[in-house]
C-alpha cells in the first residue's frame, strides 16, 4: 500500500511517501508556507513537492483536537476535515491529532530512540504511559495499558491551569496574566516555544530588569551557557514547571508504565533537564511521591516519529483498500 501521510504542526510541516510500510521519500517546509490553503490544495501541493501523483489512502496528524475527523489549527489558518478531503479527492483519509500518530509509533516500538531522565531505566510498555510534548504548543497523549487495548487517547491538558507550589510560581502567574491579558494561564502558556518567551517575560518582570526580545531559541542558549542570568532562571523554571506538569498527568491518567517527554523544546533546554529539579519536582506530588518514583520518565528526540505513527494507523485503518 502507498500512502501519502503529513505530521502538520505550527511550525514545521512534514509529508512522507509510505510504501509497504516504509518511507521512501521525505520533505519538510514551514507551515505557513500552507496558511489559508484548502486541506485539498495542501494535499495536491504536498504530492507535488514529493514528485508523485497516485497514492491509495492519506492520513494527516496534524496539532489540535481533532473532533469527528475534523480539525481547525490555532497558530495558523488551516482547517481539515477528513469526509471532505476524500469526498473531493476520491480517497480514504484520515486525519488525527498529531500525539496520537506519536502514540502509535511509540506503541510499535515502546524504547527507540529514548534516554531516560530518572526513575526506572525503561519503560514498562505492558502498563499505560503518557506522552508529553512542547513545541509551537503543549500536547499530551494517553497511552493506555495492554490490557486496555494499546490504543491511544489524545488530550488537551496543555490547556489546563498551571499549578504552582510556593509564592515566586503564584506571582509569575500573576505577572503572566497581566502582561499577556488572559484570566488563566495554562501549561501551553508557559511550556512552549512561545511560553518560554512568556516565561522568560515574566521572570524578567519579577527580577525588575526589563525583558530584551529573545525568541525562544536564543532564551535557551543564553541560558544554557548562563551568559544571561534571567534566561537561565527562566529554564530551570520551565524544567520545574514541566516536572509538575509531567507528574500530574501521570497521576491523572495511572501512566505508572512511564511518561515520555519530547518535542522542540525539550530538546534545546535538554542539556540542563538531567541536573534540575524536573526529575524532583516530577516525584513531589504529595502522598503520592513514592509511587511516582517508580515511574520512568524519558526523552524522545526522532523526528520522524509522527510520520511513522501516521503510517502505521493508517495501514490499520485502511488495511482493506
Amino acid at each position: 500500500m502507498t500512502l501519502l501521510v503529513a505530521d502538520i504542526g505550527g511550525t514545521r510541516a512534514r509529508f512522507a511517501l509510505y510504501d509497504q510500510g516504509h518511507a521512501v521519500i521525505l520533505r519538510e517546509f514551514p507551515t505557513a508556507e500552507f496558511d489559508g490553503a484548502s486541506a485539498a490544495t495542501v494535499v495536491a501541493r504536498a504530492l507535488e513537492l514529493l514528485g508523485i501523483r497516485d497514492v491509495a489512502a492519506i492520513c494527516f496528524a496534524v496539532a489540535g483536537p481533532v473532533i469527528d475527523g475534523r480539525v481547525s489549527m490555532t497558530n495558523v489558518n488551516l482547517n481539515f476535515d477528513e469526509l471532505e478531503i476524500s469526498n473531493e479527492l476520491g480517497l480514504p483519509v484520515a486525519v488525527i491529532n498529531d500525539l496520537v500518530a506519536l502514540g502509535h509509533a511509540l506503541n510499535a516500538d515502546p524504547g527507540r530512540a529514548v534516554e531516560t531522565v530518572g526513575g526506572p531505566s525503561a519503560i514498562r510498555s505492558d502498563e499505560t504511559r503518557a506522552i508529553v510534548c512542547a513545541g509551537t504548543g503543549l500536547g499530551m497523549a494517553i497511552l493506555p495499558s495492554l490490557a486496555n487495548g494499546h490504543g491511544v487517547v489524545p488530550s488537551e491538558g496543555g490547556h489546563a491551569r498551571v499549578t504552582t507550589i510556593d509564592a515566586y510560581e503564584r506571582e509569575l502567574v500573576d505577572a503572566a496574566e497581566q502582561e499577556l491579558d488572559v484570566r488563566a494561564i495554562t501549561w501551553e502558556h508557559f511550556l512552549s516555544g512561545p511560553g518560554l518567551v512568556n516565561l522568560y517575560r515574566a521572570v524578567a518582570a519579577l527580577w525588575g530588569t526589563k525583558p530584551e526580545l529573545l525568541g525562544p531559541n536564543e532564551i535557551s542558549e543564553l541560558g544554557i551557557s548562563i551568559i544571561d542570568p534571567v534566561c537561565h532562571r527562566t529554564l530551570e523554571t520551565f524544567c520545574a514547571f514541566l516536572g509538575t506538569a509531567c507528574g500530574s498527568l501521570a497521576l491523572t491518567v495511572h501512566a505508572f508504565g512511564g511518561v515520555y517527554v519530547g518535542g522542540t523544546v525539550v530538546a534545546a533546554v535538554a542539556p540542563m533537564l538531567e541536573d534540575s529539579s524536573f526529575r524532583r519536582r516530577f516525584v513531589d506530588i504529595g502522598i503520592q511521591a513514592e509511587v511516582l518514583q517508580s515511574v520512568p520518565t524519558v526523552l524522545f528526540a526522532e523526528d520522524s516519529l509522527g510520520l511513522r505513527g501516521a503510517a502505521k494507523y493508517a495501514m490499520r485503518v485502511f488495511s482493506s483498500v
